[in-house]
């Protein structure tokens, strides 16, 4: 249990005998209170503050603490040096599998050398990292040997083109209602327009013809990676540059995952993403990480791997 304290958030918050809504009220807290963490089970931890003992809902509770997971994972000796792929005998037969179960069962193989140790630095179950990794990326980290990007024009506009609007039009064009649409790249004023994403040949010209106008702007403009995370999100993933964040990228699938999980947790022992995703609330999750519109849909897809992966998770995970 990575937690030593935590705050009440509730204006009154009921501490019950066992983890269960209808379970005895042993006491009550107020907004403010600060208690003492031992363990958690499901949405429910168990808490103490002076005399009163028990259990309390997490949605109440405002994480303090973690002495083991501050920082980014990214910079984390051990994960940076485990397996990437699952080891024997935790590798599942996937090809015996179909639909969302064989989809999980390769995510893992692909994945489960560093996601257990992953899953322990960050107290999530290896069901849900799978889940998360199934709904939110790409399931490709390289194409051809080259990361797979997606250059966004709209974005590179932010970064760069606003200010130098005369060479942005040279070369590239989006339209202005609906920024990430009708995205076009020449290769000069003569050149005929092409149409952007329309594979990675496409994505890498664009990004090519960007990265001579303006290298930082240009990365920061790409998503990257199987997790597809933007480069202008950077140092929220632990980079002190962009050029650094491409250039491990580049290296290795590794930090593709990490970066995801890093994105997830942010620099601190925990965030309201990665408390959503610790008491199984993966619609509230999906709020925070895909916004309100989609809640439902990337909520409902991530219970759907979970319990999909829990049928064929390895017997000693």
């Amino acid at each position: 249990m990575p937690y030593s304290t935590a705050t009440v958030i509730a204006s009154a918050l009921n501490v019950r005998q066992v983890g269960n809504i209808n379970a005895a009220v042993v006491g009550r807290l107020p907004r403010g209170a600060s208690v003492r963490v031992h363990s958690r089970s499901g949405n429910w931890y168990e808490i103490s503050a002076g005399a009163t003992h028990g259990f309390v809902h997490g949605d109440f509770l405002q994480l303090d603490a973690t002495p083991t997971t501050d920082g980014f994972l990214c910079q984390d000796d051990v994960l940076c040096a485990a397996p990437l792929a699952a080891q024997p005998p935790t590798v599942i037969d996937a090809a015996k599998l179909a639909g969302t179960a064989r989809r999980a069962g390769e995510t893992w193989n692909r994945y489960g050398g560093m996601l257990a140790p992953l899953c322990d630095s960050v107290d999530v179950a290896p069901s849900a990292a799978v889940a998360v990794l199934c709904v939110e990326s790409s399931g490709q980290g390289f194409v051809g040997g080259r990361m797979v990007i997606r250059f966004e024009n709209h974005v590179f506009w932010d970064q760069w083109g606003k200010r130098q609007p005369h060479d942005y039009d040279r070369f590239f064009s989006h339209d202005t209602t609906k920024r990430w649409t009708a995205h076009k790249y020449r290769t000069s004023e003569t050149a005929p327009w092409n149409a952007g994403h329309t594979g990675q040949e496409a994505e890498w010209d664009a990004f090519s013809i960007a990265r001579a106008l303006n290298e930082p702007a240009a990365m920061r403009s790409i998503s990257m990676g199987a997790s597809q995370i933007m480069g202008f999100n950077h140092s929220i993933l632990g980079y002190d540059s962009v050029r650094a964040m491409f250039d491990h990228f580049s290296a290795d699938e590794r930090y593709h995952v990490l970066g995801l999980f890093d994105f997830v947790k942010g620099p601190a022992a925990t965030s309201r993403m990665l408390e959503a995703l610790r008491r199984e609330e993966y619609e509230q999750f999906a709020t925070y990480y895909n916004g309100n519109g989609q809640a439902a849909v990337y909520g409902a897809r991530i219970r759907g791997v979970v319990s999909a992966f829990e049928k064929i998770a390895p017997a000693d995970l």
